[in-house]
């Protein structure tokens, strides 16, 4: 498989690629607010059923959308996460809320083979 197994917790500066991945796990207060938003009104409009793919869990790659920062976590208006080189912030779900990133963090391919196991990177 050309993925990698990452079981919790993980270590910090766990990385995928080369690229910082975050992976959160997500209280029942965060689900259901991802999940009442109004995904109409947003930038890169995505569901949390499109993003998560266990919704306990977001995992998606650390890199701001704008210009390639890594944000802050468990930061910014929506406590998702914050990058504070331009003042982007971010949902629990990792979805663009405000400033200038054009996109929503990356969720790379992923599947759950357990409930604590998941390979990242799979191919088809």
């Amino acid at each position: 498989s050309s993925g990698i197994n990452a079981e919790w917790p993980l270590r910090p500066g766990f990385t995928w690629r080369g690229k910082p991945l975050f992976i959160r796990h997500r209280t029942q207060e965060e689900i259901d607010k991802s999940k009442a938003a109004n995904v109409s009104q947003m930038r890169d409009p995505q569901t949390d059923a499109e993003r998560c793919v266990n919704e306990k869990f977001l995992i998606c790659l650390g890199v701001c959308t704008h210009l390639g920062c890594v944000p802050i976590a468990h930061a910014g208006d929506w406590k998702g996460y914050y990058c504070p080189c331009h003042g982007s912030h971010y949902d629990t779900c990792a979805r663009i809320m405000k400033g200038p990133a054009p996109l929503n963090l990356e969720v790379p391919k992923h599947e759950f083979i357990t409930e604590d196991i998941v390979i990242i990177g799979k191919e088809d």
